[in-house]
């Protein structure tokens, strides 16, 4: 799958499993110009300890009205209501996700040193 996001601005994307757990967290933090665009491809098949599990991207936070962010060029909510109907989420999983909800990872400090 190919991340856009075009426009300056914080942006997280939380990649959820079947049951809505987190898997994997980015924030992507752009600086430049109103026309600045990154692109970023990513596996939705993420390699875990217990194996590799599907997941779907939930664009969880960006910049309303500066930033303009695509999944493989469509909308993140009709992207990730559907690849959440591919992974076997329930239906309020899929609609939560849609809708930009994903327990978000919280760092351990305690590992920083």
């Amino acid at each position: 799958m190919q991340i856009a996001i075009k426009g300056p601005g914080d942006t997280i994307i939380c990649f959820i499993d079947r049951n809505g757990r987190t898997l994997l967290q980015e924030t992507f933090s752009i600086f430049g110009s109103p026309s600045i665009k990154l692109t970023r491809s990513i596996d939705l098949a993420l390699k875990t300890n217990a194996g590799v599990v599907e997941a779907a991207p939930v664009l969880v936070r960006c910049v309303d009205g500066e930033q303009v962010v695509t999944f493989d060029g469509y909308e993140p909510s009709a992207f990730t209501i559907k690849r959440c109907q591919q992974i076997g989420c329930s239906q309020d999983i899929a609609e939560e996700a849609a809708r930009g909800y994903a327990r978000q990872l919280q760092a351990d400090v305690s590992r920083i040193a």
